[in-house]
């Protein structure tokens, strides 16, 4: 007894300082404000309660309501929205732990060091740490998730009725939590199904009959399940219960209240996602944008058939959107651009020369020049470690299937029914976060048989064998933390925020209010995220015209005309509105100003005093994603669009202070575009900065050389397969060397 006691008080130790570990790490790479994507909204409409887009997070968003009252201060709303995403990952970890535990032989002594060491991987791989950092539903989601797991393996140790009926109660409580938070919670079912399935065959092992082979023996397990389907109905529905904010809100008429479900047709509207697409699982190219037909034919090799259809399938969704994401957390990462199908961006690798030859052309490691942080190596120690411990629980059919269940939903099953189009706007590993907690599962399994081997080591050697494995086991998740740590540090990023206050300041102020015009996720949700919460330049009215819709864009438009408003278009707005207002619109700050008649490109006064109020945090030594890359690249090109204006006009100084007054805030090395810094350079001269042009010639000098250098260590052929990456930096440096 005393001895099972120290077992249980060695668990439960363990498993908090694992949660007290993983918290700490994210709350120390925590980003500090508000990020890209969809973290804005959460964090706007948590904090005051209002609708987000369609099905809803209303538990996430009250939970985060909650975090948000522990900020002093406004500005420190975000961050304590974000740390609710890092503590619930670290709670993930300390039930990922236990659940491993769970899956162990009764009989047999836990496996505490595997357990850890499969928690640790899970705490460090890539998409687990980057959904911990900011205000996402995912990392709550996948607590709910990893608690609904250890209570179904409680539920299936268990031997007292009373106590199982407490656990399905809990599991049916937190099935509807999970629904609050996001769907994919639910695809832990079809495990908690297993586990009924094993715990009726193993109550009735006996068979059929009794054993005297006449009376029939009660499946009791099914009948009680009938007997108590009311409550675990009842325990659900109160799950649900947080879905009752959304119409209530709605009514209230709240400023950021997407679909307004406020009737019952509009709420039934809204948590059935009808406005938007929805994927069919047959056929696999379903899409039919712009495009859509020339992208999905590069991976179904034109064919539109059924065969053509199962290609695609094999090819694009199974293997570059499942397979590459399961690799780049268990095997190892090229860079963190977004993928499209070339290997010179969002690959997978595994360190191992010979094998990253065949996958990027390459297996030296790219320059620093090209912003390495991303690319991650783990010779596919992690992935390994997985497969040894899939071939170990071969042989424990329930704790194999019951793992595999898990693993085939939240990965292949998934793919099928999420039919993901060419191309996404961004990489959805997060989708698959379910399958890569599995596949932890498995890791702890393999350490498990390798300090099994060790331990039964005979003699002398046997305590430095076990020693020296134990170390080599933890040295696993020790290397992906040490490579994963700088690409995932968002502790002093706050490009987002940055980038959303510059667009509202780039906006003047009018009696009547001012109308801004945007379109994508990236130039709304931080915009929201500041008015709601910060309470940065409330008079602006910012509409999403992908959201408001045609007949709502044009009233808005005509009452702003519709009052005498100024009113502006964000850079997204821009591409898709400028050619029903050919040469009215006009460059001012980071925002395009609708003017009554034709005028020039950009505003070079306004632009000038919106060029002194504009805020960046430092950013050196900062890593910047690709996200933020685009849109640091993209205001450079509005200073540059300045700066030639004001030359032309013969305001060398004027231009001289854009320039300089960017470079200060914005340094070029943080920029992916070289041809961009070309062109900064050339501004420079232009406008009589010569030391300055003379500085950063010679770093694009060293730049590309340095980059192509490595890339002429590829083939011949895999040089030609990548003309618009090589063929643009080969003509910079001809031009640098031959000032032609």
């Amino acid at each position: 007894m005393r001895r099972h006691l120290q077992q249980v008080r060695s668990e439960l130790v363990v498993g908090w300082l694992l949660a007290a570990i993983a918290a700490l790490v994210y709350l120390l790479t925590l980003e500090p404000s508000v990020s890209f994507w969809d973290s804005g909204e959460f964090i706007s409409v948590s904090y005051l309660l209002q609708v987000g887009h369609p099905p809803g997070a209303p538990f996430y968003q009250l939970l985060a309501h909650a975090f948000s009252w522990l900020a002093p201060t406004p500005m420190q709303v975000a961050l304590c929205c974000n740390a609710l995403s890092a503590l619930s990952a670290g709670l993930t970890v300390m039930f990922l732990f236990w659940t491993i535990l769970l899956l162990s032989p009764a009989d047999k002594p836990k496996p505490l060091t595997a357990a850890a060491v499969g928690a640790l991987c899970y705490l460090f791989c890539d998409t687990a740490w980057f959904s911990a950092v900011e205000s996402e539903v995912y990392s709550l989601a996948m607590l709910i998730a990893a608690v609904i797991l250890w209570s179904m393996l409680r539920w299936y140790r268990c031997t007292d009725p009373h106590q199982a009926l407490r656990w399905l109660c809990l599991i049916a409580l937190l099935l509807g939590l999970g629904c609050c938070t996001h769907l994919l919670t639910l695809l832990t079912t079809p495990v908690l199904l297993l586990l009924f399935i094993f715990k009726v065959a193993k109550d009735n092992k006996e068979g059929l009959y009794g054993g005297d082979g006449h009376a029939p023996v009660r499946f009791q397990n099914l009948k009680s399940l009938l007997n108590i389907s009311p409550f675990l109905l009842l325990f659900f529905l109160i799950g649900l219960t947080p879905y009752l904010i959304i119409p209530i809100r709605a009514t209230a008429g709240t400023p950021i209240n997407e679909g307004h479900p406020s009737t019952f047709a509009d709420f039934k509207t809204y948590i059935t996602r009808e406005q938007y697409e929805k994927a069919p699982l047959y056929p696999r190219m379903w899409r039919h944008h712009k495009n859509d037909a020339l992208y999905a034919s590069d991976w179904s090799g034109g064919d539109t058939t059924f065969v053509g259809n199962l290609r695609y399938y094999g090819s694009y969704q199974l293997t570059y959107m499942y397979l590459r994401y399961l690799m780049w957390n268990f095997a190892g990462r090229y860079n963190d651009r977004q993928g499209y199908g070339s290997p010179q961006n969002g690959q997978f690798i595994t360190g191992i020369p010979p094998i990253d030859r065949l996958l990027v052309g390459t297996g030296a490691r790219p320059p620093d020049s090209l912003h390495t942080r991303g690319h991650n190596t783990y010779f596919l120690l992690p992935l390994l470690l997985g497969l040894i411990g899939v071939y170990v629980l071969l042989s424990r059919r329930r704790a194999f299937w019951t793992v595999f269940t898990l693993f085939l939903m939240g990965g292949f099953i998934l793919s099928l029914y999420l039919n993901h189009p060419t191309y996404e706007p961004r990489e959805r590993d997060y989708a698959y976060i379910l399958s890569f907690y599995a596949f932890c599962i498995f890791i702890a399994f393999g350490v498990q048989w390798i300090l099994n081997k060790a331990g039964k080591a005979t003699g002398k050697a046997r305590r430095p064998l076990t020693c020296v494995t134990c170390l080599a086991v933890f040295a696993v998740p020790a290397l992906m933390a040490f490579q994963n740590w700088d690409d995932h540090d968002r502790s002093r990023r706050y490009i987002a925020h940055d980038v959303g206050a510059n667009i509202l300041h780039s906006c003047d102020h009018h009696p009547q209010g001012t109308v801004l015009f945007t379109y994508g996720d990236n130039d709304t949700f931080p915009l929201w995220y500041l008015q709601a919460v910060e309470n940065m330049r409330p008079d602006i009215i910012v509409a999403n015209i992908g959201l408001i819709g045609t007949t709502r864009f044009t009233e808005l438009f005509n009452e702003s005309l519709n009052l005498g408003r100024p009113i502006y278009f964000t850079h997204y707005t821009y591409d898709h509105l400028s050619q029903y207002y050919p040469h009215r619109l006009q460059l001012e700050g980071n925002a395009y100003r609708l003017m009554p008649d034709p005028c020039d490109s950009v505003a070079t006064e306004p632009f000038l005093r919106h060029l002194d109020s504009m805020e960046w945090h430092p950013m050196r030594q900062v890593y910047i994603d690709e996200t933020g890359c685009k849109f640091i690249e993209q205001y450079w090109r509005d200073v540059l669009l300045l700066a030639q204006n004001l030359t032309s006009q013969r305001q060398d100084s004027a231009a001289r202070h854009a320039l300089s007054t960017t470079l200060a805030y914005l340094p070029v090395n943080i920029l992916q575009d070289p041809r961009l810094v070309y062109d900064i350079a050339q501004a420079c001269l232009a406008a009589g900065d010569t030391a300055t042009h003379r500085t950063l010639s010679a770093y694009l000098r060293a730049t590309l050389a340095e980059q192509l250098d490595y890339y002429h260590t590829m083939s011949r052929a895999r040089q030609a397969a990548m003309p618009y990456t090589l063929g643009p930096r080969e003509e910079l440096m001809h031009l640098l060397t031959t000032g032609l």
